[in-house]
């Protein structure tokens, strides 16, 4: 109760004496007359910019005055209990950058009690965590990201980037973003230019009660039990920082454990990645059509025809495809870099099978024949595995190794079953392809299973299962009846079971991107903006 209050006497009634009237001071005049004297964080702000003009001095107490030594880097500190979530540091990163207008490279967000203390909010301002293992850095595969030895940030190198978007699956935090206008991905880089003069970022700047500032952390990888790194105290609510390491501080208010961000349970679908759809159903299905061809020349000239539409398919996900040359650069530590690697190994040999029977006879031509048709089985397995890598390296629990090795694999099994039953048509090809079909859809049921129940805690499986329950319900029952029908008309005539086994294969991977949970920063409590 503020003291004012706490000073007042029992109010007294309005009283008038004849011929003059007494002014009476009741408990809402007190009341108004303090809030006039209230002000708030933007109005202390500018009242100390109005009475010190030159602010440097004071910013410049907000970052760390020599740079940090050995062992050390810089790191974002966050004030909990200063953060009023007005988005000034919003404002002022996104002016000084210059950055289009659907582009934040610092967000707000909520997080909330969870049912232990369902009546706790607080608000969250991030942007990159400049990790000490950075998900983003290892896995480009162009080279397109760096961290600075002396400082530890993390820079994005515009003119190196191809736009493939992969940096954004590996950022558990959802921090790079992908600028449309140019094609490739841009993120918070700490204003180093800024910290090099210096003077503080944008962000930390233009905070108007002080809940950012630039702080000098150790940069070291601890190891804990198991042989698993040991990440430093995080954010409740936040992804799992084992991951990569942030090395962002949240200080100034204690969290309840069990915290949750607030738009986790937004039923969002993420983007589709048309190209990334196409890409794989089309590829996995050539490499699964030209195994199961033995020798059948329309069939291999069709696997021929559906396995490069897929390759360029992928092209059409670069923003810059004429710099992807320098896949090489990743192939450390890149499974996208390795799976181009992969891919390029394997893509010669399905023309020269479908062209080899219209060539006239030459020396060798049956070894190199035999040759060809040996290798396709397993440099189209370590193909399709550089892909299920792909994703199972992003840490997203429905992106994990079995569920996408099933849907993968499966995919080309699928077709290789089927072009077995075309070219050598008998009950048990038949029995098969119905057999390996339904197979590949059992773990997709059991997942989508997980809505039925409505009292279930929360995990990424079950958000996964109601986002294919719910807002991309027609995709999901469109891909299992028109695998059912294929399956029925492969009793007719195996043909027709092609087409529409490719369009529920296209299906199924339209929900493998659009229902997966896709971890991120805390954000509103409104829907979520699916990332690009």
């Amino acid at each position: 109760m503020p003291a004012t209050l706490q000073r007042l006497p029992a109010i007294p009634t309005a009283t008038k004496s004849a011929g003059a009237s007494a002014e009476v001071r009741t408990l809402i005049d007190v009341l108004i007359a303090e809030q006039k004297q209230l002000q708030t964080p933007i109005a202390r702000y500018s009242d100390y910019h109005d009475r010190e003009p030159d602010l440097a001095p004071h910013y410049r107490t907000l970052i760390p005055l020599s740079k940090p030594g050995d062992g050390e880097q810089y790191a974002f500190e966050v004030s909990l209990d200063r953060c009023t979530g007005c988005k000034a540091c919003v404002s002022a990163c996104h002016s000084l950058n210059g950055l289009d207008d659907e582009e934040a490279w610092r967000d707000t967000g909520v997080i909330r009690g969870g049912r232990d203390t369902p009546g706790w909010q607080q608000t969250i301002t991030t942007a990159c965590h400049h990790c000490a293992d950075p998900g983003c850095m290892n896995g480009c595969p162009v080279g397109a990201y760096e961290k600075d030895a002396d400082t530890g940030i993390v820079r994005h190198l515009d003119d190196q980037c191809i736009g493939c978007s992969y940096c954004i699956l590996k950022c558990p935090f959802d921090v790079p973003k992908y600028s449309k206008k140019r094609g490739i991905v841009r993120k918070c880089d700490m204003c180093h230019q800024r910290l090099a003069e210096g003077e503080a970022p944008a962000c930390v700047q233009a905070c108007p009660t002080e809940a950012i500032r630039i702080v000098k952390v150790a940069r070291s990888m601890e190891q804990g039990a198991e042989g698993k790194r040991k990440a430093p105290s995080f954010l409740p609510g936040a992804p799992d920082p084992s991951i990569t390491l942030p090395t962002t501080r949240y200080v100034g208010r204690d969290i309840p454990e069990s915290a949750v961000s607030g738009d986790r349970e937004s039923l969002v679908p993420q983007h589709a990645h048309w190209p990334l759809v196409l890409m794989l159903a089309l590829t996995q299905a050539g490499v699964g059509l030209l195994a199961g061809a033995q020798g059948h020349e329309v069939l291999t000239i069709l696997a021929t025809l559906i396995f490069f539409a897929g390759m360029g398919a992928s092209v059409l996900h670069l923003g810059h495809p004429l710099k992807a040359w320098r896949f090489f650069l990743g192939l450390r530590t890149s499974w996208l870099s390795r799976e181009i690697l992969a891919f390029s190994l394997f893509a010669p040999i399905p023309p020269l099978l479908a062209a080899l029977p219209y060539l006239p006879e030459f020396p060798f031509k049956a070894l190199i024949a035999s040759a060809a048709s040996y290798s396709v089985i397993p440099l189209g397995l370590i193909a399709i595995f550089t892909s299920v890598m792909i994703y199972h390296d992003t840490h997203r629990t429905s992106w994990r190794f079995p569920l996408t090795a099933a849907r993968f694999f499966g995919n080309a099994a699928s077709f290789g079953a089927l072009a077995f039953l075309i070219a050598r048509p008998s009950p048990l090809a038949t029995l098969i392809f119905t057999a390996v079909v339904i197979g590949k859809m059992i773990p997709e049921l059991r997942i989508i299973r997980l809505s039925d129940d409505r009292n279930a805690d929360w995990t990424p499986d079950i958000h996964t299962a109601r986002l294919q329950r719910g807002p991309l319900g027609t995709v999901m029952d469109g891909r299992f009846q028109i695998a059912l029908i294929a399956i029925a008309l492969s009793l007719v005539n195996p043909w027709l079971s092609l087409p529409l086994l490719l369009v529920s294969e296209l299906l199924e991977r339209q929900l493998f991107f659009q229902s997966v949970y896709a971890p991120k920063m805390p954000g509103n409590f409104g829907p979520a903006r699916a990332a690009h």
